[in-house]
This record gives C-alpha cells, sequence and structure tokens, in this order.
C-alpha cells in the first residue's frame, strides 16, 4: 500500500466518526437501544394534543434514524415536522426540522440538498438572532463542505462555530470544534496541531462525561499516533474507543473502530487479521445508509487482498468502491480508488491502465491538497488565535451587522402601470376629473358627492383592469419561455438567474435542442417593462422560426438572420431614417456526441461512463453588443460580440446597410470544468443603495471567480445575495438575466 493511501483513508476515519455526533444536541436520551426509543417516540405522537408536541416528536424521532444510520427513515419523519412546522410558522421547529433533514441528507452523500437546507437554517437564525441555531448551521456547513473535498471553507466554517460556541458557553460545542479542527490539520500532516486540537476535546469530554465523544477523541488520538508509527500506542487508544462504542450500542462507531485496528494489522503485514476486522467492519456498515462508510470497507477489503497476492478478488472489491464513490462524489474515496488501482495494474503489469489511474489520482490530488491551501489554513489558525485574546470583538460586530440587513431586505412590490402612453393619458385625466371633483366637493350637493363617489369607484376599477392586462401579459411571456427545470434536462449543471424590473421583461432567454445540438441565448431588448415585452415576444418567435423550422444552428447565421427578421417585421427604414427597436444578444451553440462514437476513448472509459451519454464536441458563439464569458482554471476569458445591434438603431448612418449585417462566429476551445456565463447589461448597472455607484463589470467578474468551482445552484444564491445586498432598499434599474452552465 502507497503511503499517500494511508493519509487518504486517516481523513475519512477521522470525520467518519465525528460526523456520528451532533453539533450541540444537549437533550438527554432515555438509556434505550435505538428501536425501543423510536417506538416509546411513536407512542408519544399518537398521544400527542398539539402541534408544537407533535412537530418535536417528529424530529426526535428523526434524530433516532440518525443514530442507527437509516437516512431513509430519518428523512421522512424530518420532512412531516417541516411541514407541519412552516404550516404554523413554529421558527423552533423550522430550525430544528432543518438541522435533521440537513444532517440526513448529508450521509446519503446529497451534498447540494443539504447545502441548501443547512444555508435556510442559517438565514433563519441569524434573522432571529438565535445563536446556538447559528453556530449549528455553521458546524453543519462545514461537514458538508469537508465531504466535497472543500477543506479551506470547511475549516472556516469549524472555526466560527468555535468562536460563537465560546461565546455561548457551549462545551459541547467547544469540544465539537477542537475535534473537527484536529481533522483538517491532520489532513495537512500537522501532526502535532491535530493532538493538540484532539487532547482540548478529549479534556473537555471528560469533564462532561459524554462517552460518545470521548470515544471520538481516543480513536482519532489513535490515528494520529498510528501515522507517526507509534502502533503499540495507536492499538491501546482504539481498543478504549471499541469499549466505549460497544458500551453505548453505537454500531457505527464500533465499525470504525474495526477499521482502524484492522489497519494496525495492515500496516504490521498480518494481513489474514486486518482482512477479519476489516470484513467485521463491512457487516455492520451493509445494514446502514452511509454509502461513503460501505464504499470505504470495499475499499480497505480491496486493498487487503492485493497486499495478499489475489488480483482478481481486489479488482472485484475496488470496483465495487469505485461505483459508489463515482456515485456520491466522494473525492477522498476516489482518490485511494484510483490510487490503488494504478498500484493493481502495475502489477498485472498493465502499465498503460496503471498510467491512466495514476493520472486521475493525480488531478483529485492536487485538486484537494496544495501550498496555498496550506498556507490559508495556517492564517486563519494563526488569525483565530490572535482573535481569541481580543474577545472575538470583530465577529461579533459582523454579525450584527449581518442580523439588521437581513432584517431590512424585503421583497420590493412591483406595479407596473407603463402598458402604453395611451392608456397612461387616460388614466391621467381620470385622476385629474377626480380632483376637480373633490375641490368642488364643499360646494356640491348630494348628488355631486354621489357622482363623485361614483367616479372614483370607476378609476379604481380602470386601474384593476390596466394591472390585470399586464400580469396576465406576464402570464403569457412566462408560457413562452422554458422553465429552469427543463433546461437543466438538457443541460444538468445550469442556472437562471431571472429578474424583471416590472411585472413584464424585455430581457428574456431561450433555448432549444436539434438532433444533437443545443442552442443557448440570452436577450435584451430596448426598454423594459411592455414595450420591452413586446419585443420579446417578436424575438422569441423569430428564433423559434430561424432554429427549429428551418434548422439553421451556426450562431452567426442566426444572428443574420435574426437581424433581417426584426427589420422587416417592424418596418424600420422610413426615409433613411431607423426605428430604435432592437436587441441586443449572445448566443452559444453545443453540438454532442454519442459517448461511443467520441473520438480518443478507450472500451474500458466508454463502460465505466454508462451513465454519461453524450460527449461535448464543439461549443460555438456569436454575440450583438453582449460578450461571452468562460472560466477555466479560474482564468475568466472575455470573447466579445459584435458592435451591430439585432434590429433598427437611432439615426444611422444613410450608407449603412442593415439587410447586409454580418456576424461573426467564434470556436469556442473546449476545456475540462468550463463554466459558461451568458448575462445582459442589468445586474452590473445596478446603483449601489444610498449611493450612485454601479455594480460594474469588475466586480461582477470577481463574483464570478470566487464562486466558480461551486455547483451552478449555489452559484445562482450566491449572485442572488450579491445583487440584493449590493441594491439594499433602494429600486431596481433595468431587467436582470444570468445565465450559466458548467460543461
Amino acid at each position: 500500500m502507497r503511503n499517500f493511501r494511508k493519509y487518504t483513508f486517516f481523513i475519512f476515519s477521522l470525520f467518519f466518526v465525528s460526523n456520528s455526533f451532533n453539533a450541540s444536541s444537549q437533550e438527554t436520551k432515555l438509556d434505550l437501544p435505538c428501536n425501543q426509543i423510536i417506538d416509546s417516540l411513536q407512542n408519544i405522537l399518537k398521544l400527542s394534543k398539539t402541534d408544537t408536541s407533535r412537530i418535536n416528536t417528529l424530529i426526535a424521532i428523526s434524530n433516532e434514524y440518525i443514530a442507527i444510520s437509516n437516512y431513509t427513515g430519518a428523512l421522512i419523519f424530518a420532512e412531516q415536522a417541516n411541514e407541519k412546522a412552516e404550516k404554523i410558522i413554529y421558527q423552533k421547529g423550522i430550525i430544528n426540522s432543518y438541522n435533521s433533514l440537513g444532517i440526513a441528507y448529508r450521509n446519503s452523500a446529497d451534498y447540494k440538498k443539504a447545502l441548501s437546507i443547512n444555508l435556510k437554517s442559517l438565514k433563519i437564525c441569524k434573522q432571529s438572532g438565535y445563536k446556538i441555531g447559528i453556530g449549528d448551521a455553521y458546524y453543519n456547513i462545514g461537514q458538508v463542505y469537508y465531504n466535497l473535498g472543500d477543506y479551506n471553507r470547511a475549516y472556516e466554517n469549524f472555526l466560527v462555530y468555535l468562536k460563537i460556541s465560546e461565546e455561548i458557553g457551549n462545551n459541547t460545542g467547544i469540544a465539537n470544534a477542537y475535534n473537527n479542527i484536529g481533522i483538517i490539520f491532520g489532513i495537512k500532516n500537522k501532526y502535532d496541531k491535530a493532538l493538540n486540537n484532539f487532547t482540548k476535546s478529549l479534556n473537555i469530554r471528560i469533564k462532561l462525561g459524554e462517552k460518545k465523544g470521548i470515544a471520538i477523541c481516543y480513536n482519532n488520538i489513535g490515528r494520529v499516533q498510528a501515522f507517526q508509527k507509534n502502533y503499540k500506542d495507536a492499538l491501546n487508544n482504539y481498543l478504549k474507543s471499541l469499549k466505549i462504542k460497544e458500551e453505548c450500542a453505537d454500531k457505527k462507531g464500533i465499525a470504525s473502530a474495526y477499521n482502524n485496528i484492522a489497519d494496525i494489522y495492515l500496516n504490521q503485514n498480518n494481513f489474514n487479521t486486518a482482512l477479519l476486522f476489516h470484513k467485521k467492519s463491512l457487516k455492520i456498515r451493509e445494514n446502514t445508509d452511509d454509502k461513503s462508510a460501505i464504499a470505504a470497507s470495499y475499499n480497505d477489503i480491496g486493498n487487503t487482498y492485493l497486499k495478499l497476492g489475489e488480483i482478481d478478488t481486489a479488482n472485484y472489491f475496488l470496483n465495487m468502491s469505485l461505483k459508489i464513490n463515482l456515485a456520491i462524489g466522494q473525492k477522498d474515496g476516489l482518490l485511494t480508488n484510483y490510487n490503488l488501482f494504478s498500484e493493481l495494474f502495475e502489477k498485472k503489469q498493465a502499465f498503460k491502465q496503471s498510467l491512466k489511474y495514476h493520472k486521475l489520482y493525480s488531478d483529485i490530488k492536487d485538486s484537494l491538497f496544495n501550498e496555498q491551501s496550506d498556507k490559508k489554513i495556517t492564517e486563519m489558525d494563526s488569525k483565530y488565535e490572535f482573535e481569541e485574546k481580543e474577545k472575538n470583538i470583530e465577529l461579533l460586530k459582523k454579525d450584527k451587522e449581518l442580523q439588521e440587513l437581513e432584517l431590512h431586505k424585503q421583497k420590493i412590490i412591483r406595479n407596473g402601470f407603463l402598458i402604453g402612453l395611451i392608456i397612461f393619458l387616460f388614466l391621467a385625466i381620470l385622476l385629474y376629473n377626480r380632483f376637480l371633483i373633490k375641490k368642488k366637493l364643499n360646494t356640491t350637493l348630494s348628488d355631486s358627492n354621489n357622482e363623485l363617489i361614483k367616479k372614483n369607484l370607476l378609476i379604481e376599477k380602470q386601474k384593476e383592469k390596466i394591472i390585470d392586462s399586464i400580469t396576465y401579459a406576464q402570464l403569457i411571456q412566462q408560457s413562452i419561455l422554458m422553465e429552469e427545470t427543463e433546461i437543466q434536462k438538457l443541460l444538468p449543471n445550469f442556472f437562471l438567474y431571472y429578474q424583471p424590473k416590472d411585472i413584464v421583461s424585455g430581457d428574456f432567454y431561450w433555448c432549444s435542442k436539434i438532433n444533437n445540438k443545443i442552442i443557448l441565448a440570452a436577450i435584451d431588448c430596448t426598454g423594459h417593462g411592455v414595450p420591452g415585452a413586446f419585443m420579446s415576444m417578436i424575438g422569441n418567435t423569430l428564433l423559434n422560426q430561424i432554429v427549429n423550422e428551418k434548422h439553421i444552428t451556426m450562431p452567426s447565421e442566426i444572428l443574420r438572420l435574426l437581424n433581417i427578421g426584426i427589420y422587416e417585421a417592424l418596418h424600420q427604414e422610413k426615409e433613411g431614417i431607423l426605428a430604435s427597436d432592437g436587441m441586443d444578444i449572445a448566443l452559444i451553440m453545443m453540438e454532442f456526441d454519442e459517448l461511443n462514437n467520441a473520438e480518443n476513448l478507450t472500451e474500458e472509459h466508454k463502460n465505466e461512463k454508462k451513465a454519461t451519454a453524450q460527449v461535448l464536441t464543439k461549443l460555438e458563439y456569436a454575440g450583438a453588443q453582449i460578450p461571452l464569458y468562460y472560466i477555466v482554471n479560474n482564468e475568466l476569458t472575455v470573447i466579445k460580440g459584435n458592435r451591430l445591434n439585432i434590429g433598427g438603431c437611432e439615426m444611422i448612418s444613410k450608407k449603412e446597410k442593415p439587410l447586409l449585417r454580418e456576424y461573426t462566429n467564434h470556436d469556442i476551445p473546449i476545456k475540462k470544468n468550463m463554466s459558461i456565463y451568458l448575462f445582459s447589461d442589468g445586474y452590473m448597472d445596478q446603483f449601489k443603495e444610498k449611493e450612485k455607484t454601479k455594480f460594474g463589470i469588475q466586480n461582477f467578474k470577481n463574483l464570478l471567480l470566487e464562486n466558480q468551482n461551486l455547483d451552478m445552484q449555489i452559484q445562482k444564491k450566491f449572485i442572488e445575495n450579491a445583487h440584493e445586498q449590493w441594491k439594499g432598499k433602494s429600486n431596481q434599474i433595468d431587467d436582470i438575466l444570468v445565465l450559466g452552465v458548467k460543461l
């Protein structure tokens, strides 16, 4: 076994045992087996007479299912609790059900849902100033980032959790924070710091009498000693941990202890004994929903068979592990899989295959461990030590500012009154008549007063009709646009941030699939509100005709025909002067080939990727006024479109022939982990609250770069939050449209 494989197992083992310990749950549990506790709680649920009692009992049942690693059951009861709590606006129930859902989703390896739920919980807790809930949310977010392999963000969240726990005197929380911070230092080979944090955690838990926490600390200290090759002391601590876990009937912890004991025997070349303990661990884990733990056991058994020289058996177990880790996106698990496959094929003298897996191993290793990451964590650790001496004053100020900002955020009610110049003139006349009637109120008879009331009612009805008409127009506009979920069926890692200024919008987006090609566009029409919405419907119709009916897929040709269509539809040239109505656009074409037809792919690679039906082979872009942004390896590239817009332009030179406009077609090189962004100018043009400062292009670029490694839906959340914080209580000045897709 290679040294780095030992190292990555250390990462999983430490975090696995800590994962079974909830952030700051301090409720007293019955000293019964979990199944008996669940039965008792279900009886209590039947007898509960109030909604809050039922909600709290449902959450307690969910937490017991988590304790026995039955995450399917945990999700069922947590979702019931959350639904009831939100219905009666029971805040404590909402927060606690979010925590249970987040833990269950995380342990089920659904990290996207876990992060979304935990962020919701953090927002609610901040709005209410609920410090314990804020700390738990940061802890759970840190756990998710750890599972995603983002150790810097995991450390940041654990550090905030530690500070909050110290502020409120939550000793259990302080012990948990020291434990998980120790795990991060262990990952970085900083064993002295890891032992220091584990020892702090152990001392607190001994004082509190927390048996499970004590067992976790013994286990983690043992892992550090094992990697320092102090096998005697390591085994002694493992056995201490195992004894406590058996007393607590902690099956998940017992499985982890067996695994670690097996690792000691493996390091001492006692492979048969190691295999015995690994299989005992797997037997327990197969009765849980913990996929990452099951994958780890398959991996360890495969590695042991590899040491015994039983190559085919090793290959079977390693493949079982690889399938699970690919499905759940467990990076540290994939790291050990690829490393061991490289070693396996090297032993089979299949050097080409060995090199292939070694490259896959190196790619993940580079993404998880680098000098910049170590430096950042060291800087954060030093900063924490200083801040601890200064009583964490800066953190308290920051939390207070965030709470005040969140409390002032409100949804802005958008009233659209611009349906056309004639309607507004008519409304102004009616309002003026109402004013005249009120002026004469003191001199008119009761009949005049009745007439005034009638006219007032008429005005209100007219106003309602106008708003109803615009609202109905909104429904029409929405019906012609694809839902975000529909586009995600074509492009799974995609987001749409669409925020009209008024009820209806002049910005719109368009997507279609023709054979093996997907066309995606962001369009900014002249104006916003009703006039812009009319233009968007014309643009949508023309794009359907050009692409869906005529099957034109080259971006530059689509823009050329769209320009002609707008020009002819609006009869824009009159006596040499063109009308100003038009649109800006950024459009891309993505061509996919079936995987079995793709070049440069081995048969084995094709078999491994059966779940992926297509591979991107061509990417083209053309634009009018709107550029294309794409990001690869933390570098943002801008591809500019043509300066000519689509359709008319004010007072354009008579020498120009609009019908002959040509647009440039750009072939974009396809690169691994490429992120593409299309957008209108509304996001960058937004003014800051109480200032005349626009958000600007550079801030937008920085925002994309800071979050480009995240899932697209999470990126959307950060983009939305940044806009809301910048705008504050000021009015939105333009329609907003941002599209993102990761290829």
